[in-house]
C-alpha cells in the first residue's frame, strides 16, 4: 500500500501546483499583461537603441556583426509573436485568463530573454570584406588620358576645388569619371567617395536623399527643404575630406539651397560634376574640363575591342571596319553600339550592305551628336522584332533607373512580349536571352544594385543610358507616353493624351487624385497603365471606362482602400498587379475578367479571397505572400485552378491534397503545418524548377514574414518536432535545407536525406538535440556547396564518429564552412577529408574547440599533406581553448594558394598580478610562408600586426613570429 501512496501523493502535488500555477494566472492577469506590455515597450526600445548605435558606428567598409544580425531577426519574430498575443488578447474571454495568462507570461519572459542578449560587448561592426576596395564597374577605357589625367591632378591638387566635366552624350564622361573614382579609391587623400547620379528631371528633395543615402543618414520627407538642407550641411561637415561626384547634371542650381559644401583649402572637399552643357559648368562656377571625340586610331582600337580581333587579318574586312568607325566620328557610344551590332559578322556583303543601311540614316545629319541617334537606331533596327519591343519596354522606366532583371522578364512575360511555349521556365530562358542579346548589342548595360536590410543582398539589374532611352522615347512617341519620376501631382493634362497610345507609364511620382470626371475620350488602342509608386488614395467609378482594351494594370504602392467596381468590366484585362496595396482590403468581383491570367497581391491588405476567384480559367500566376491579413483560402478552391503555373501563399498555411489538380505548376511558395503534409506533397513528386516550402506550426511568426526573394529549390522547417523514426520525404530535388528550433532531431538522416540528390546548401540552427549533422556517410553530400551551423548546444561532431569508411570525395563540392556558437564540439573536421573547393571558413565562439583540423581516422605514418588549394577567407574568432588548427601528431601542411585575407582578432594585454602585460592566447608560434602569396602581402605591415602578439614574459604567450621568404631574417 506504501508503495501506492507514494506516486499517488506525487501526482497530487504534480496537478496542485499547476492548478494553482493557472489560479495565480486567473486572479493576477491584469499584472500579467502589465508585465507583457512592458516588456514589449523595453525590447522595442532596446532594438531601437541597437539600431541607433548601429548607424552612429557604421561607415564605408564596415558591416554589423552575425551575432547582431541574428539578433534583431530574433527581436523580429518575438514582437510579431507578441503582437499576435496581445490580438488574442484584446478577443478574449474572462474564463480563458488562466489560459491566456500563461501564454502573456511565456511572451514576457522570451522577450525579456531576447532583452537580454542584446548587451553585446565592444563594436557592433566587423569589417566587411566587399567593401575594402569598391570599384565602379567600368569597361576598359580607350583614348581621353589627357582628361583623365587634367582631372585626377585638380582633385589630388589645392587650387581647384569644383570641376565641371561636359562634352556630348554618350562621349564617355560618365566611364572618365568612374575610372577617375576609381583611382581615388587607391589614395588617402579622401576620407569618402560620393557618387550620386542626378538625371533630368532635377529635384532638390530627392538629390539630398540621395546624398543622404550614401552617407548612411537620414532624412525627413516632411521636412522643409532649407531644414534638409541644414542637416545634409551638418553632415557633409562631419565626412571630413571626400569628393562628391554629381552625374549627369542637366541645368544649374544652388549648392546652398541643397546644403551642398562649397570647397575650400581648409576642409578639402572637392566637387565634380558631368553634363552635357557648358552654360551649366559656367553658371555655377565650376573649372571647365571639355571631354573630347576620340582620334581615328582610338576609335579604330575601341571597335576592334568590340567587335573582336579575330576579323582584322581579313584586308577586304578592314576596309570596311575603316568606313563603319569614320562614320561614328568619334562618338564612343556610337561605336560601341555599332561594334556589338556587327561582332560576329564575317561575311564582306553583309558589312558592305550594313553600310548602306548605315549611311541612310546619317546621310542628311551634320550634328555630330545626332549621328549618335543614327547609329543606335541602325543597331535597334537589326534586332528581331521580339526583341525591338522587348527593348522598348525599357523606356518606361524611369531615367536612370536600375532594372531588376529578374522582374523586368517577368514584365516581358506579363507582357506577351515573348512568344508562349510549354512551360514558364522555357519563356524565362528566353527572356535571358533577349536580355543578353540587348547587352551584346550595347542597348542596355549591366549594372549591380544592392539593398541593405541587415545583411547585403545583391540583385543583378539592367541600365539603360540616357541617349539610348531617348532613342526609344522618340521611336515610340506617338504610341507611349512616359512621364515615369518626373514628380506629377496630378495626371497629364488632356491635350497630352492621344487617342492612338498604347502605353502610359506614369510611375514613380506623386499623384494622389484623379479627378471624379475626366473629359478624355476613350483610348480603344490603350492596353498598358503603369501606375505603381504614387500616393492614390482614390480611382473614381468612371475612369476605367476610358481604356475598355486595357490589358496590363499596375496599381501597385498605392494607399486607396478599394477598387471601382468598373474594374470588373475590363473584360480584356489580362494581368493586375496590386502589390503593396497594404490599405486594400477587399477586391471588386472578377466574374467578367475571363482573360485574367495574372494576380499580384503581395503585401496587399486584402482580407479574404474573391468566391467567383475560379472563374477566370486562364489564371496562371497568383501572389498572395505577404498578406498578413488573409487567414484562409476557401476551400477546394486551389484545385479549380489547374491551369497556375505560379502560386505564393506565404501568410496561410496549404493542405497538400489541394495542390494535386495543380500538375502546371512550375514555381511554389507556400506553408505546410506539420511533415505530413510535406511528405504527401513531396509523394506527387511534382516537376517544379523553383519552389520555397515553409514547415511550422500554425501560429509560427515566420508565416508573417516575406520569404526570400532569390530561393531556388528550398525547404525550411521551424520549431517543428521531428524524431527519429517519423517518415519525412523531402522533395527528392531539394537543392536548400534549413532547420531552424527543430525539436528531437539528432542528425538530417531523421529527416528524409536520402531522398535528397541535388542538395547545394544546408543550415541548421539552434537544434538542440542535434549531436551529429551526418550519422552516416551519404553519397548525396557530393554535390553540398554550404553548410552553416548555428547555435547548436549538443553538436559532437559533424559526421558521427562510427563511419569507418573513407570520406575521401564525400565534400569535395564543399566551398563555404561556418560553424558558430557549437559549445561542445572539441574538433571540427578530420584530415582525410579532402575539400578541394573549399573557398570560406568561418568558426567563431565556440567555446571548447581545439583542434579544426583532427587526425586522420585511419591511421597514417610520417607526415600528412592537407591541402586548401582554393581557400580565399578564413576567420577565426572567440575559441579560447583552441591548440591548433592541425593535428599535433606529425606534420600537417595546409597549403593555401589562394587566399588574400586572414582576418586576426588580436587579443588585447591584459595586465598580470605582477603587473606585467600579458596576452591571453595559448600560441607560440605563427608560421607564414610567401611562396604562393607573392607581392600580395606586406611584409613590414604583417609583421608589426604580428608583433602585437609576442610576449616576452610569459612561456605561454606567443614568442615566435616566422615571416618565410619575406626577409633574410626570418625570425622576428
Amino acid at each position: 500500500m506504501a508503495e501506492l501512496v507514494g506516486p499517488i501523493l506525487d501526482v497530487i502535488k504534480f496537478i496542485s501546483r499547476n492548478a494553482s500555477k493557472y489560479l495565480k494566472y486567473q486572479r493576477e492577469f491584469t499584472e500579467y499583461v502589465d508585465d507583457f506590455k512592458q516588456a514589449q515597450a523595453d525590447l522595442h526600445a532596446k532594438e531601437v537603441d541597437i539600431q541607433q548605435q548601429l548607424k552612429d558606428e557604421h561607415h564605408f567598409g564596415k558591416m554589423p556583426k552575425l551575432e547582431v544580425e541574428r539578433w534583431f531577426k530574433k527581436v523580429e519574430e518575438k514582437l510579431t509573436h507578441a503582437q499576435h498575443v496581445e490580438d488574442k488578447v484584446s478577443k478574449g474571454k474572462y474564463l480563458f485568463r488562466s489560459c491566456l495568462g500563461k501564454l502573456v507570461d511565456e511572451s514576457t519572459q522570451a522577450m525579456k530573454e531576447v532583452r537580454a542578449e542584446g548587451r553585446f560587448s565592444g563594436s557592433l561592426m566587423v569589417n566587411d570584406p566587399s567593401t575594402i576596395a569598391v570599384n565602379l564597374p567600368t569597361p576598359e577605357l580607350t583614348g581621353a588620358a589627357d582628361v583623365r589625367e587634367e582631372i585626377y591632378q585638380y582633385l589630388m591638387g589645392d587650387e581647384v576645388g569644383m570641376i565641371g566635366v561636359c562634352g556630348m552624350g554618350g562621349i564617355g564622361k560618365t566611364t572618365i569619371m568612374k575610372d577617375v573614382h576609381n583611382r581615388l579609391l587607391k589614395e588617402s587623400k579622401f576620407r569618402k567617395l560620393i557618387w550620386v547620379t542626378v538625371s533630368q528631371n532635377f529635384d532638390i528633395q530627392r538629390l539630398q536623399k540621395n546624398i543622404t543615402c550614401q552617407l548612411k543618414g537620414n532624412l525627413s520627407d516632411d521636412e522643409d527643404t532649407i531644414i534638409r538642407a541644414g542637416k545634409l550641411w551638418e553632415m557633409l561637415k562631419g565626412q571630413g575630406s571626400y569628393v562628391l561626384i554629381l552625374d549627369d547634371v542637366w541645368k544649374s542650381f544652388s549648392l546652398e539651397e541643397v546644403g551642398i559644401l562649397k570647397p575650400t583649402s581648409n576642409n578639402g572637399c572637392k566637387l565634380v560634376l558631368t553634363t552635357r552643357s557648358e552654360r551649366v559648368v559656367r553658371s555655377m562656377g565650376f573649372k571647365k574640363v571639355q571631354v573630347p571625340c576620340l582620334s581615328m586610331e582610338e576609335a579604330m582600337d575601341l571597335f576592334l575591342s568590340k567587335v573582336g580581333q579575330d576579323i582584322l587579318p581579313d584586308p577586304t574586312l578592314e576596309s570596311f571596319l575603316k568606313i563603319v568607325v569614320r562614320e561614328c566620328d568619334g562618338l564612343p557610344l556610337a561605336i560601341v553600339t555599332l561594334a556589338g551590332c556587327m561582332r560576329g559578322v564575317t561575311d564582306p556583303h553583309v558589312w558592305e550592305n550594313a553600310i548602306d543601311e548605315l549611311r541612310g540614316y546619317i546621310r542628311n545629319i551634320h550634328d555630330v551628336e545626332d549621328k549618335v541617334y543614327g547609329c543606335l537606331k541602325f543597331s535597334y533596327d537589326r534586332l528581331k522584332q521580339t526583341d525591338q519591343e522587348c527593348f522598348l519596354y525599357c523606356a518606361l522606366y524611369p531615367e536612370d533607373y536600375a532594372i531588376i532583371k529578374e522582374e523586368l522578364i517577368e514584365h516581358w512575360l506579363t507582357e506577351g512580349l515573348i512568344d508562349e511555349m510549354e512551360s514558364r521556365k522555357s519563356m524565362e530562358s528566353s527572356g535571358y536571352s533577349i536580355l543578353q542579346n540587348l547587352e551584346e548589342n550595347c542597348l542596355l548595360e549591366r549594372a549591380e544594385r544592392d539593398s541593405y536590410n541587415y545583411r547585403f543582398i545583391y540583385k543583378k539589374t539592367a541600365h539603360m543610358h540616357d541617349v539610348v532611352r531617348d532613342m526609344g522615347l522618340h521611336i515610340t512617341r506617338k504610341r507611349f507616353m512616359v512621364k515615369a519620376r518626373m514628380q506629377l501631382k496630378e495626371l497629364p493634362k488632356e491635350e497630352e493624351w492621344s487617342e492612338d497610345l498604347e502605353k502610359v507609364s506614369l510611375m514613380h511620382n506623386f499623384i494622389s487624385t484623379i479627378p471624379q470626371t475626366i473629359k478624355f475620350p476613350k483610348f480603344p488602342k490603350l492596353t498598358t497603365m503603369l501606375l505603381s509608386h504614387n500616393s492614390l488614395k482614390e480611382i473614381p467609378e468612371s475612369f476605367f471606362q476610358h481604356f475598355p482594351n486595357l490589358m496590363i494594370l499596375d496599381l501597385s504602392h498605392n494607399p486607396f482602400e478599394s477598387l471601382p467596381e468598373s474594374i470588373s468590366t475590363l473584360e480584356k484585362l489580362t494581368a493586375l498587379l496590386l502589390i503593396g496595396c497594404y490599405n486594400l482590403e477587399s477586391l471588386p468581383s472578377v466574374l467578367k475578367l475571363q482573360a485574367l491570367k495574372k494576380l499580384d497581391l503581395e503585401g496587399s491588405g486584402v482580407k479574404e479571397i474573391p468566391q467567383d476567384l475560379e472563374m477566370p480559367v486562364n489564371l496562371r500566376y497568383l501572389n498572395l505572400k505577404g498578406t498578413l491579413h488573409l487567414k484562409e483560402i476557401p476551400k477546394g478552391l486551389l484545385s479549380k485552378l489547374w491551369r497556375l503555373q505560379f502560386l505564393a501563399i506565404r501568410s496561410t498555411l496549404i493542405n497538400a491534397d489541394d495542390m494535386r489538380e495543380l500538375n502546371k505548376l512550375e514555381v511554389f511558395e507556400g506553408c505546410f503545418f506539420n511533415v505530413g503534409d510535406l511528405s504527401k506533397y513531396a509523394a506527387q513528386r511534382k516537376m517544379l524548377y523553383k519552389y520555397s516550402i515553409l514547415v511550422c506550426p500554425w501560429n509560427n511568426p515566420m508565416l508573417y514574414q516575406h520569404g526570400r526573394s532569390n530561393f531556388r529549390k528550398r525547404v525550411e522547417f521551424d520549431s517543428i518536432e521531428i524524431n527519429p523514426g517519423d517518415a519525412v520525404v523531402l522533395p527528392y530535388d531539394i537543392q536548400q535545407l534549413n532547420l531552424k528550433l527543430c525539436k528531437g532531431v539528432r542528425s538530417l538522416e531523421d529527416i528524409g536525406l536520402r531522398d535528397a540528390t541535388d542538395l547545394k546548401e544546408c543550415e541548421v540552427d539552434c537544434c538542440d538535440k542535434l549531436e551529429a549533422v551526418f550519422s552516416s556517410k551519404c553519397h548525396q553530400l557530393q554535390t553540398l556547396e554550404s553548410l552553416i551551423l548555428i547555435n547548436l548546444r549538443n553538436l559532437n561532431v559533424i559526421v558521427g564518429a562510427g563511419v569507418e569508411e573513407s570520406l575521401v570525395g564525400t565534400f569535395s563540392s564543399l566551398k563555404v564552412i561556418t560553424l558558430v556558437k557549437c559549445e561542445k564540439i572539441k574538433k571540427m573536421f578530420s584530415a582525410d577529408w579532402v575539400l578541394p573547393n573549399l573557398e570560406n571558413l568561418t568558426v567563431s565562439t565556440c567555446s571548447k574547440l581545439e583542434e579544426i583540423i583532427a587526425e586522420p581516422q585511419k591511421e597514417e605514418t610520417g607526415a600528412f599533406k592537407f591541402s586548401l588549394p582554393k581557400l580565399k577567407r578564413l576567420t577565426l574568432c572567440s575559441l579560447p581553448e583552441l591548440k591548433s588548427i592541425c593535428s599535433e601528431n606529425g606534420c600537417i601542411e595546409i597549403v593555401c594558394e589562394k587566399v588574400k585575407r586572414i582576418p586576426l582578432y588580436l587579443p588585447q594585454l591584459q595586465i598580470d598580478d605582477e603587473g606585467k602585460p600579458t596576452p591571453s592566447n595559448p600560441f607560440k608560434e605563427i608560421r607564414v610562408h610567401s611562396t604562393y602569396w607573392g607581392n600580395q602581402w606586406s611584409g613590414i605591415t604583417l609583421i608589426s600586426m604580428l608583433r602585437k602578439l609576442l610576449n616576452p614574459w610569459s612561456e605561454t604567450g606567443l614568442t615566435e613570429v616566422w615571416i618565410g621568404g619575406l626577409y633574410n631574417d626570418n625570425s622576428v
